[in-house]
């Protein structure tokens, strides 16, 4: 471990010394900078993180091995991982004399946040590689599924954990430091980092659904967990591939390929930045196929021990046509994602059993061409002629009258209502899961922060439902509960068609698409959300009352595990549904592009805008030098003053603005700086833009700051923003208390 970590060491001692002797010291540290952020300097460049990371991975390693006195395959393949990392951050010349030129961290990095938010990211993704090592030794010992998941759950619970907390500070950071004006913008960078944590959100949630089928694709499930911990770095540092606000590191260059994997492909010349991203896509193909072939084993084991034979066995010419029939459908639409995965799936299918064919794949790959049509990845007709080879088998499969009675038994029998419920986890995730991941391949020049709200507004309404039921277990008939989800589903259809007549926040008026606003879409959301709060509410309430008092006599200890683990899901349940109320109202009724939130401001002419009275009374130009600076970084801050008043009472003072930073080489850079007024409602957000702040400090430069009549700031009014806050916490909260009570001894 000391070996492993000792690169990564002296990087981080150059860094704080000062040495400029090396390059990229040279480029990216300063001895003017605060010690901390000349540490976090370290992972302003390219090879930075990658030592970062293999740290992160020889102490999680280190802890992995010291169950056992030999060391055992999910330790090994962990130090491939760390030996991988460290050849390709070698390729890229950490230690590199320096080559005369001069550069200063970007102004973005030079906060706290970011000190503590890329190695907690770093070490969420670590985590995601050890429950991968863990599944993938499993999968090459051919132990069963139930062993390899008991095996994982701990560094998967540990990992959701971590990814709760690295995705929330990232949300801050952009709450606090960027000037979007909000937490969260489907930035590809942010949906990159959420698709391991979803992945990981199966895995933990497996225990709650009872039967064999997800506790045998859990394994799988902990293949893609890592195989997204590297897509998510690709996505990071693939620059030229997608267009991310997150592309400090990234020096690719842009292509012409409208499909992300093929720009990596062309980005992929022999240069130590084209063998790093290729190496990247090398690994998620590898950890995708072991997913495949753990399935592809479970599926040929279950079907030996039911003595039937596979589609392929029966039908074996049929077979091969749905496979070349979908390969060029594929083709056509010209998606490698949904040809790799929709490949997967059809080749699950045809080594399924041909008298019931495995339905879950079946609706798995209805879904992948449902999505690719809804995101314009393909046209109608390519579209339905990859349903074809989905749907083919099960038409062709004898009749089963007992299909249809299972799927109603929910809305007659309390236990199977409760099954159902825990079933939402797992699928509806999976679900999620897929429609994130396929957007993410559609969003190479930017991110469609409009389509993630509205294509997912289903799967968590979808969520909300199951929450609902599993608080409720059998308190509720099975009659009443199907009568109340009956009204709410009619109430929320009428309040998103009546939208435009219902004050909203934000800017509810606005399309999302075709006829549907944004109140719509929020409408529709927030009437499940809200409905699920109460039950889920109660039920946090009650756990804990019952659970407290025990953990206080007699700890965290085993005999408490199990009480432990209900409680951290349903406080892990109330948060969610918190962050997400608070969601659609900072996010989804709010369009942080639209110019309505651009406001003029005369000097001492109070202009009303949101129910709040808004007065220009003044600008300010800070030297670095000025004792009244109060900012540890930067040469310079210039900004405005504004008063809020409230039916004439002066309520807060705000002063957005930007920080100036001159560069050795002597361009000058910039930072926002916005400022907010925090209510009991939520916060109010005021940004000076970029363009604004330039014309400013010209003008306070040439003529005096009594030549500044007018400003243009952004206005965002978040109300409930306190709720993703208040939900993030408790999500923390509640993985921390199932971590708490997980067993890491568990043999393999």
């Amino acid at each position: 471990m000391a070996s492993q970590i000792s690169p990564f060491a002296l990087l981080v001692g150059a860094f704080v010394v000062d040495a400029s002797s090396l390059e990229l010291v040279a480029r990216y540290g300063s001895s003017e900078l605060p010690l901390l952020y000349r540490v976090s300097a370290v992972w302003g460049g390219r090879a930075g993180p990658l030592l970062l990371w293999a740290a992160i991975l020889a102490v999680v390693a280190w802890f992995m091995a010291q169950r056992d006195e030999q060391t055992s395959l999910e330790v090994r393949i962990m130090h491939g991982w760390v030996a991988a990392l460290v050849v390709l951050s070698w390729l890229l010349g950490p230690f590199a004399a320096a080559t005369g030129v001069q550069g200063e961290l970007h102004p973005l990095l030079q906060t706290d946040l970011m000190v503590i938010h890329p190695p907690v990211v770093f070490s969420y993704y670590a985590l995601c590689l050890a429950t991968a090592s863990v599944a993938l030794a499993g999968v090459l010992r051919r132990d069963s599924a139930e062993a390899i998941h008991e095996a994982q759950l701990h560094w998967a619970r540990a990992g959701f954990v971590l990814g709760s907390i690295g995705i929330g500070l990232g949300g801050l950071w952009a709450y606090t430091v960027l000037d979007w004006g909000g937490y969260w913008a489907w930035d590809p960078v942010e949906t990159g980092s959420i698709l391991p944590w979803l992945a990981l959100l199966l895995i933990v949630h497996v225990r709650a659904k009872p039967g064999s089928s997800a506790v045998s694709a859990a394994p799988a499930a902990g293949l893609i967990a890592g195989a997204l911990a590297f897509h998510a770095t690709l996505v990071t540092r693939a620059n030229g591939v997608w267009a991310s606000v997150h592309a400090f590191v990234a020096d690719g260059e842009g292509t012409l390929a409208d499909d992300p994997y093929l720009r990596v492909i062309d980005i992929a010349e022999f240069s130590p930045v084209g063998i790093e991203v290729t190496s990247y896509l090398v690994v998620i193909v590898i950890l995708g196929y072991y997913a495949y072939a753990h399935l592809r084993q479970e599926q040929h084991s279950e079907l030996a021990a039911s003595g039937g034979t596979s589609m392929l066995e029966s039908k074996p010419q049929l077979s091969v046509a749905l496979l070349l029939f979908f390969g060029a459908a594929a083709y056509w639409i010209g998606s490698t994602a949904v040809f790799a995965v929709g490949l997967a799936l059809l080749l699950l299918i045809v080594h399924g059993d041909s008298t019931h064919p495995p339905m879950h794949w079946i609706a798995s790959g209805v879904l992948l061409m449902l999505f690719s049509s809804w995101l314009w990845i393909s046209q109608i007709q390519q579209a339905v002629a990859g349903l074809i080879p989905f749907l083919a088998p099960w038409l062709l499969s004898p009749e089963d009258e007992g299909e249809f009675e299972g799927a109603l038994l929910p809305l007659s029998d309390a236990s199977a209502r409760t099954r159902a419920a825990r079933m939402v986890p797992w699928y509806g995730g999976a679900a999620f899961l897929l429609l994130t991941w396929l957007l993410l391949t559609i969003e190479i020049d930017g991110s469609s922060l409009q389509a993630h709200e509205f294509y997912g507004a289903p799967l968590i309404g979808l969520l909300a439902v199951g929450l609902t039921l599993y608080a409720w277990g059998r308190s509720i008939t099975p009659e009443r509960g199907s009568r109340m989800v009956g009204v709410v589903l009619l109430i929320s259809i009428a309040l998103a068609s009546a939208a435009d007549q219902i004050a909203l926040p934000g800017d509810p008026e606005l399309l999302f698409t075709n006829g549907i606003t944004r109140g719509a879409v929020a409408l529709f959301l927030l009437t499940w959300l809200l409905f699920a709060l109460p039950s889920t509410a109660q039920q946090a309430w009650r756990t804990a009352s019952t659970t407290l008092p025990r953990l206080r006599e007699g700890g965290l200890g085993s005999s408490n595990a199990p009480r432990t683990r209900l409680l951290a899901s349903h406080l892990a349940h109330l948060g969610i549904l918190l962050l997400l109320v608070g969601h659609v109202l900072t996010t989804t009724l709010v369009d942080r592009s639209d110019p309505s939130h651009q406001v003029t401001l005369e000097l001492d002419q109070p202009v009303e805008h949101d129910g709040y009275e808004l007065v220009f009374v003044g600008t300010e130009l800070i030297s670095a030098a000025d004792e009244n600076y109060d900012f540890s970084v930067g040469d310079g801050f210039v900004g405005v003053i504004v008063e809020v008043r409230e039916d004439g009472d002066l309520i807060d003072t705000l002063r957005p603005g930007m920080l100036r930073f001159d560069s050795p080489s002597g361009a000058v850079n910039s930072r926002s700086e916005v400022d907010r007024m925090t209510s009991l409602k939520g916060d109010t957000i005021m940004i000076l833009d970029i363009f604004q702040s330039n014309d400013l400090l010209s003008s306070m430069i040439l003529g005096g700051t009594e030549e500044v009549q007018t400003v243009r700031v952004t206005v965002h009014n978040l109300m409930g923003s306190h709720l993703v806050w208040a939900g993030w916490v408790l999500v923390m909260l509640g993985g921390a208390l199932a971590l708490s009570s997980s067993d890491r001894s568990v043999e393999h």
